[in-house]
């Protein structure tokens, strides 16, 4: 636009005294001054142009409620800022503004400020005037701090910080009342004030990618209300704790327990006998810095032998002190530095090592340091020791007491409730209590009722307690003495029926290994099993077990069955290899017992062969000396399956943070003939979401459709799935038992990975509760013409894959405000309806005493008047809301993310509120093997108990 074209559209708004103005995308580089001639303007956007600094004549303009001014090139604001005093909105995003003048905070009456993507390096004071301020944008600047001031905007919602350089925040935060969602995301944030847990209305917190140790890891995890629980209660009093935990691992016969016993300055012991399973004990280390401070490091004496490395792996936590031991005798190759260094890193990345070379007074200690330190940076320090003349163990303790004094949870705050209560549950003499009892110790140390499954949790999270309280099977028990667990582990994995019967577990061998364990406690030991993935009891037979750790080396003859589905008519294969750069012990044992349910009872120490329905076989495969897994699946309609068995391998590789994977996915071939190459998994996504079509194999010089190589493997190419149902469906004549199978299964896959997606959605706002269900008019069987005045039921839905269905006792709310509570959640309803029009009414079990016909009937309904619902939606959207006209100015959507947890958080409030004691239908939670959480009924919950 030119200067005479602009001219000329002021002078004529001049004329018609518009209220508002938009002036956004015209490449403007300037503003005249007659700009302060639009006396009656309400609303100024000028989004888009390349604005390098303001007139002050657009500062005359007193009548302005909203001035637009996001991706220009501004890089300073005019003081007259201030006097635009009746502004509520003011969006000056995406420029390269470097500071704010101090007259900002004259704009009294302004709600929203934003100031996202700009260089601010910090803020001013006076901010903290801005009285009716309600949201404040600031991700993405280079923020160092906060003014205190802060703290006085009163009326503050939403202040988003993330991605900034933010290293501490002001106690002020904590005067934030109103605050419902801060995001710190991306920033440099070591701690968080205590005072942040005075903010009750506090929902949403964000605090991915920051050093956090206070709140530690473990509580972060669980999400804000853990985080405010920690912080309120560390408010109220705090202690540092000088305890961290020691690992010492390394081959079996290297010397790790003498080595611990002259650490401790006990006698050297020519008869010291092996260690089966974990020995643990404490040493006691002055704190370097500080002569009066004893640091305890609770010291893990790890069995070496193999066969223990799979059991012992659950206790390799992070950000612990390892000492890995080698016999220089025996040479560092019979050490397997490499292997040990290469678990260490996979298990725990954040922990330093240290390499202890023992039994130097035979032989000198003779390894490659350098290549070792280049390799692997956690390495801190290579000690030499003798245990037995005690040669370099002063040295040793020195280089212990170093490295253990800059460990995380050394000298950690904790509550002094929480530190309390931990220090009376190390004390208990028994190995074992009920919940209650644990509850009960926690009360008489002074730990608040909320407080108590936030603290049970990180303590089992810190591997002080084994209480898994989301597990109906576990729940009743807390193991105080963890080390307790793996010896009555390591006698199943040393008995030699079991290893005679390749993993074969009976009941029998059971009560005779654990026969002084009480009966409750022996099947207890046996869930434990199950859950840590070390066995699983056979279909067959539930008195029998497979402990997959001792399964045979040798595959058995799968051959003729894996090629025999290869042979049928319109079978299809997909494969993918994780390539990863070391091969722990559990896997792919951990998988093949996670995935039990689809066992063919082929199975070997490095694979399975997995089936699904009779219809489909899945090969999985370790090749340990290439240092790869590869998944294959074959059948008729192989896709749903072989997502469902990938995110198994996905979960169980999850249990490495800090294992090297790569995936790769086989080129489809071309002209019919088969292709060698394989695409990296992760180039290929890059290119779907970077809009690239194709991709070049390097083999044929072709290119290949992205899309067809990615097809349901993604969420991101979830429409093609279910525009391939919707072209199945037209295509059904006379119920083809083809179309209708492929159909079933793309319908089951859609449905899990819609659940999988908004799931993660509700654990990052804290807002668990079940998100499929329909809506009905109350009392009609259709809808009115003006939804505001309807009253609406909503029906949850079991969320089992492929057979969701309205729940049969309970589940129906009503809704009070529809209007209201529809604006808030129709972006998610939107998502819901294009899954849900594809669901079909499956009879079986589940439905009880209801006639099928009956169900098809209301099930159909259900589909019928949702889609109905769903073409009304765009009728009752706000179209006068400030914010929404604001960014449609800007040519953007509303954040996709953001109207998700929106709407997720409309959803939990309306079920909590309706239903207190969360019965919802009776559907329960349930943790799938695969990393699935589905809200399921008692039917469909009971198909994946072990």
């Amino acid at each position: 636009m030119t200067n005479e074209e602009l001219l000329q559209i002021i002078e004529q708004a001049a004329k018609e005294k518009v209220t508002e103005l938009d002036l956004s995308n015209n490449q403007l580089s300037s503003l005249p001054p007659e700009i302060c001639q639009l006396s009656n303007l309400s609303w100024l956007l000028i989004h888009n142009n390349q604005l390098s600094n303001l007139p002050l004549e657009i500062c005359e303009l007193a009548g302005l409620t909203l001035l637009g001014l996001d991706n220009n090139q501004l890089s300073s604001l005019p003081p007259e800022i201030g006097q635009i005093s009746n502004l509520i909105s003011l969006s000056l995003g995406g420029n390269q503004l470097g500071s704010l003048p101090p007259e900002i905070g004259q704009l009294a009456n302004l709600t929203d400020l934003y100031l996202h993507n700009n260089q601010l390096g910090s803020l001013p004071p006076e901010i903290g005037q801005l009285a009716n301020l309600t949201e404040l944008y600031l991700d993405n600047n280079q923020l160092g701090s906060l003014p205190p001031e802060i703290g006085q905007l009163a009326n503050l919602t939403g202040l988003y910080l993330e991605n900034n350089q933010l290293g501490c925040l002001p106690p002020e935060i904590g005067q934030l009342a109103n605050l419902t969602e801060l995001s710190l995301d991306k920033n440099q944030l070591r701690s968080l004030p205590p005072e942040i847990g005075q903010l009750d209305n506090l929902t949403r917190l964000y605090l991915s990618n920051n050093p956090l140790t206070s709140p530690p890891p473990e509580i972060v995890e669980q999400g804000t209300h853990a985080i405010l629980t920690y912080l309120r209660e560390k408010l109220e009093d705090s202690q540092r704790q000088w305890v961290s935990k020691l690992l010492v691992v390394g081959e079996g016969g290297v010397g790790k327990t003498s080595l611990l016993r002259a650490l401790r300055g006990e006698e050297f012991d020519t008869q010291e006998s092996t260690t089966h399973g974990i020995e643990i004990k404490f040493l006691a280390i002055t704190h370097p810095a500080r002569p009066d401070v004893t640091m305890q490091l609770n010291t893990w004496d790890f069995g070496g032998q193999g066969i223990y490395r799979a059991t012992n792996q659950f206790f390799l936590t992070n950000r612990s002190l390892f000492l890995l031991a080698w016999n220089a005798r025996l040479g560092f190759e019979q050490g397997k530095l490499y292997y040990w260094l290469d678990t260490i890193k996979a298990l725990a990345p954040e922990s330093p090592i240290l390499l202890i070379a023992t039994h130097i007074d035979e032989r000198d200690a003779d390894l490659p340091l350098k290549e070792l330190r280049d390799k692997y940076p956690q390495i801190v320090e290579h000690c030499k020791i003798s245990s037995k003349t005690s040669l370099g163990i002063e040295e040793l303790r020195q280089a212990i007491a170093e490295t253990a004094a800059k460990l995380p949870l050394m000298g950690e705050l904790w509550p002094t409730t929480w530190l309390n209560a931990a220090n009376a549950i190390r004390s208990q003499p028994e190995k074992y209590i009920t919940p209650q009892q644990l509850g009960k110790i926690m009360a008489e140390s002074g730990v608040a009722d909320i407080s108590q499954e936030v603290l049970a949790r990180w303590l089992h999270e810190l591997g002080e307690i084994l209480y898994f309280q989301d597990n109906e099977e576990l729940n009743d028990t807390v193991i105080l003495t963890p080390q307790w667990v793996t010896q009555y582990i390591s006698k199943v994995l040393e008995s030699e029926e079991v290893i005679n019967k390749f993993g074969i577990f009976t009941r029998q061998e059971m009560d005779k290994l654990w026969q002084d364990l009480a009966p409750s406690m022996r099947d207890h030991f046996l869930r434990l099993m199950e859950r840590f993935d070390l066995s699983y009891r056979t279909l067959e037979n539930r008195d029998i077990s497979l402990v997959v750790e001792r399964l045979p080396f040798d595959p058995p003859n799968y051959e003729p069955k894996w090629q025999q589905i290869k042979a049928k008519a319109n079978c299809h294969e997909i494969s993918m290899k994780f390539k990863l750069n070391t091969i722990p012990a559990g896997i792919p044992t951990w998988f093949i017992a996670r995935q039990h349910r689809f066992t063919t009872n082929t199975h070997w120490r490095n694979g399975a062969l997995l089936t699904y329905e009779q219809e489909h076989l899945a090969l999985v495969e370790a090749a340990k000396g290439d240092r790869y897994i590869k998944l294959t699946v074959r059948g008729a309609n192989p896709l749903n399956f072989f997502v469902l068995l990938r995110d198994g391998i996905e979960v169980t590789l999850s249990r490495f943070p800090g294992l090297d994977i790569q995936r790769t996915i086989p080129c489809l071939g071309h002209d019919g003939e088969p292709c060698t190459h394989e695409f990296d998994y992760h180039q290929l996504s890059k290119r779907w979401e970077k809009k690239k079509a194709t991709i070049e194999c390097p083999e044929a010089i072709e290119d290949v459709s992205v899309a067809e190589l990615l097809y349901g493997l993604t969420f991101n190419t979830q429409n093609a799935v279910l525009e391939r149902i919707d072209e199945l469906e037209t295509k059904v004549v006379d119920k083809q038992a083809t179309i209708l199978n492929e159909i079933k299964n793309l319908r089951e896959l859609s449905q899990r990975e819609f659940t999988n997606v908004f799931r993660r959605e509700q654990a990052k706002i804290d807002s668990h509760c079940p998100n499929i269900f329909v809506l009905r008019p109350r009392g009609g069987k259709s809808w009115q013409k003006a939804l505001a005045g309807q009253k609406i039921d909503l029906q949850l839905y079991c969320q089992a894959p492929g057979c969701w269905h309205p729940t049969q006792a309970g589940g129906l709310y009503e809704i009070d405000e529809p209007a209201k509570w529809l604006r808030a959640t129709a972006p998610y309803i939107g998502k819901l309806f294009k899954v849900l029009r594809f669901a079909a009414p499956i009879i079986g079990p589940w439905l009880g005493v209801v006639d099928p016909k009956e169900y098809e009937a209301i099930y159909k309904n259900d589909l019928e008047l949702f889609k109905e619902l769903a073409d009304k939606l765009p009728e009752i959207q706000d179209a006068t809301d400030l914010e929404l006209a604001d960014k449609i100015a800007r040519g953007e959507d509303l954040d996709p993310e953001r109207a998700d947890g929106a709407a997720l958080r409309a959803l939990r409030q309306l079920l909590e509120e309706k239903d207190p004691q969360q019965h919802w239908g009776g559907l329960k939670k349930v943790l799938t093997p695969e990393g699935h959480y589905l809200w399921l009924c008692e039917h469909h919950a009971a198909e994946y108990k072990r």
